[in-house]
This record gives C-alpha cells, structure tokens and sequence, in this order.
C-alpha cells in the first residue's frame, strides 16, 4: 500500500500542482491547519513547505503573509466557502499578475479525464470507416469539433431541444443522421 501511495505521490508530485496547492488559499486557513493530516502529521502551511515553494516573490509574500487585500476580514471568510478561482477574482486585485498566474494554474484538470475525452472523440473521428483519413485532416476535424462543442454551451439549443447536451456521450450517434457529409467538406487554409 505505501508503495502505491508513494508512487501516486511522486507521479502528481510536480511543479505545477506544488504552484497550485501553495496559490489555494484554503490550505493557509488556520482551521485546516489545526487538523492533523493523515498519519498523524502536522499540516504546515505551503509557504513553509520547501519542497512546494522555492522562491517568494514579492506578490506571493503578500499573498502568504496575508498582507492587504488577502488580510481583510472578508478575505478570510470568504477562503473557506468560496472557489479558489471566485477567490483570486474577488480579491487579486492588488496582485494582478499572480492572480492570473493562480488563476490560470487552478484551472488545469489534476487528473487524466480531459485527455482522455479528447482521445475518445479523437477515436470516433478517425475510426474504422474513416481510416483513410489522413493525420493533417483528422487533426482539423478534431479541432472543429471541439470548438463547436464549447461553442453549444452557450447556446439555448444546447439545454433544449432535439440536440440537447448532445456532446455528453460522445459514443452516440448524433452526428450520423446530419445532412452534412464529410467527404464534402474542404478545408481552406
């Protein structure tokens, strides 16, 4: 058991989710803190954990120090009920470039699904009947494809109708009683 839960650790165990953990200000709330982590072991605020943080900048030192904006009352309730990404955008203000920084890292999926999805549509693109499709085009397709799916969400289609949700199951057929063929398509570079 330790040897899997070593070898989890050490595969997720890289800088970007060490950047993350230390910008999420949850795991500064003295609550969290006073809670030992599994195995008995005191929790340490990540500004205090040299293997996650290796050097302060002057944002991140306000940020840690809980110095201005990140100090007030509000911040401080607001840590432990709001999302890190609604935190950052309420209260980065006076830190703009680590609030994008943060922002942008606590976006990032932590585990594979995403990647995953993106090869199970990649799969229904190219797949069987299509395997004469040469990589540059399969590419575009897929491209297209997942433009258009970000593109739907914000359309009222997109929650009603025949086609609703219709990129949830990317297995189903939605796509094969189109009157679009794809053998017409032409891409203009």
């Amino acid at each position: 058991m330790e040897e899997i839960l070593v070898s989890r650790w050490e595969k997720m165990n890289i800088t970007m989710h060490c950047l993350g953990f230390s910008l999420n200000h949850f795991f500064y709330d003295s609550k969290y803190l006073n809670v030992e982590a599994p195995g008995r072991i005191a929790r340490r605020a990540p500004n205090q954990d040299r293997e996650v943080v290796a050097e302060l900048r002057k944002q991140l030192a306000k940020f840690q120090n809980k110095q201005g904006m990140f100090g007030t009352t509000h911040a401080r309730i607001d840590a432990t009920t709001m999302s890190p990404i609604s935190w950052w955008s309420t209260y980065g203000s006076k830190t703009p470039e680590l609030a994008k920084i943060a922002i942008r890292f606590l976006l990032q999926p932590i585990n594979s699904s995403s990647a995953e999805r993106v090869w199970s549509t990649y799969s229904y693109i190219h797949n069987i009947k299509r395997k004469r499709l040469n990589a540059k085009r399969s590419d575009k397709l897929m491209f297209i494809h997942s433009n258009i799916r970000l593109l739907s969400r914000f359309t009222t289609s997109y929650k009603e109708g025949p086609c609703k949700k219709w990129d949830i199951d990317p297995e189903s057929n939605y796509f094969d009683d189109s009157t679009v063929i794809l053998k017409d398509l032409r891409w203009v570079d």
